[in-house]
């Protein structure tokens, strides 16, 4: 049974446990796990989609638009910007995260449910069902700050890195692996396989039956499984041996800024990728669906092994918070820099014939005469991105973030730390796909080296801003009923 929420504040009904001697213990590694493990199943449930939502969209609506897409994106990140801060504030009001976690698994649940129906709908009404869908899927999944509020409140400083590492290890290799996943769906083939008289399961529509899924998977989890366990911040405080010194908000805005601009530089590719390697590289949309899957799972197998690192070894002790969160930036401006179609590249794009592979003269004005980018090129650099410098930032910049606030409670701080994401992951697809459409991929490239040489900047400016003071001092940790 779930605790009331007056019951939650009583502290007399709190378990108190003391451990002066091997503070290793007081770090609840078990609960920190499967905080873990569900953040994997919950953004795996949600990115599964991303590299075949485009080609649905446009069998079951051949009138569709990369400009309504970019809306249909965008709506997943309308939910989420709003409910982020409100499952934050609720969380710290009722001193839990446990009801507003089931919430949020509830309604996904539906969301997804509501992708799975929309091949009952008609053409002129599927996108906007789909937009629906993305928008009570995203609110579900404002309540991912909560992870990180949990474990930067249930970890001792000394031991936060590794505690962040193994959320941020569920959250990036479930955002990397959830798109591979669709290449075991692939062999369901566009038209798919009839499973019921009136229901046809595909590989375009089969990913929201796993996210449903998983969904359920995480419920059952943070039901029986989840055990909710903290530090309690305030009687260290009374001892003295607080790390709750004043923040700096210079420090906590570059990271909530470089959050936004890591989220927008990700959807940027989330948006038009599949759109970029149908037009760039001539693929059709079973070849572009199978070429960046692939690519999200040679990254997500990298991502992984690098989380385990950090997990087991402790890698910021041999590369510094800041400096990788700088590295990984720059790495991001390369893979934009490296792949801009400059005029001096030897080839051109092919204009397409009628198929949706290669670039659409009669519908985009900017198709002659655009270089052409190596896929080799673009496809190793993606996999460096999202599979090194993604897993670095995921850890670096969140743990910096976290060890701002010290210990005491960060559930509106992690709301307002997502919620910088949602706006990236809201504006995005918006600006980008209306960039794209209309001045070919030039602008949006632009316009992301603008933003990641900024925030680049930022981070060497206020370098000595980007520190936090150590702490040695024993915790108590409590354990809820």
């Amino acid at each position: 049974m779930l605790a009331a929420p007056h019951a939650s504040r009583n502290l007399s009904k709190r378990n108190y446990l003391e451990q002066k001697g091997n503070k290793a213990s007081t770090t609840p590694w078990k609960s920190i796990y499967i905080a873990g493990a569900c953040s994997f199943v919950q953004v795996a449930q949600a990115s599964i989609y991303m590299s075949s939502m485009w080609p649905y969209l446009r069998k079951l609506n051949p009138n569709a638009t990369e400009e309504f897409f970019g809306y249909v994106i965008a709506f997943y990140s309308f939910g989420q910007l709003f409910s982020a801060p409100v499952f934050g504030w609720w969380s710290n009001r009722i001193d839990q995260v446990r009801v507003p976690l089931l919430v949020g698994y509830t309604s996904m649940f539906v969301g997804n449910s509501l992708y799975l129906c929309l091949q009952f709908f008609k053409p002129n009404q599927v996108g906007y069902v789909m937009m629906c869908s993305r928008l009570i899927v995203g609110s579900g999944t404002g309540n991912m700050a909560l992870f990180r509020a949990y474990v930067s409140a249930a970890s001792l400083k000394e031991h936060r890195s590794r505690a962040i590492a193994c959320v941020s290890a569920g959250f990036a290799i479930g955002t990397l692996i959830g798109p591979a996943l669709q290449l075991l769906l692939t062999p369901l083939g566009p038209d798919g396989i009839r499973i019921l008289p009136f229901f046809y399961l595909s590989m375009y529509n089969a990913p929201a039956l796993v996210s449903a899924t998983l969904n359920l998977c995480g419920f059952l989890t943070i039901m029986f499984l989840f055990q909710e366990i903290y530090l309690d911040s305030k009687s260290t405080a009374e001892n003295g041996s607080s790390d709750d010194s004043k923040p700096s908000m210079i420090a906590a805005s570059i990271c909530v800024l470089t959050r936004f601009i890591q989220i927008f530089s990700t959807n940027t590719l989330e948006t038009i990728g599949s759109a970029f390697s149908m037009l760039m590289f001539s693929f059709n949309k079973e070849e572009s669906v199978t070429a960046n899957a692939s690519a999200h799972l040679a990254a997500g197998i990298i991502g992984a092994i690098l989380y385990f690192l950090f997990i087991f070894f402790d890698l910021t002790k041999l590369l510094p918070l800041r400096l990788s969160a700088i590295l990984s930036l720059c790495a991001f401006f390369g893979l934009y820099f490296f792949t801009y179609p400059w005029p001096f590249l030897p080839n051109t794009v092919e204009i397409s014939n009628g198929t949706d592979a290669g670039c659409d003269a009669e519908r985009l004005n900017w198709c002659d005469d655009l270089p052409a980018v190596s896929p080799w090129i673009y496809y190793s650099l993606y996999v460096l991105v999202f599979g090194v410098a993604i897993s670095i930032m995921n850890v670096s910049v969140i743990t910096i973030f976290s060890k701002i606030f010290g210990s005491r409670k960060q559930g509106t701080h992690q709301g307002i730390y997502q919620m910088s994401g949602s706006i990236g992951r809201l504006v995005a697809p918006i600006v980008i796909s209306s960039l794209y459409t209309n001045y070919g991929p030039s602008a949006p490239w632009t316009l992301e080296m603008f933003a990641l040489s900024s925030v680049v900047s930022l981070w060497i400016v206020f370098r000595n801003e980007m520190v936090t003071k150590a702490n040695n001092r024993p915790y108590k940790v409590l354990q809820k009923p």
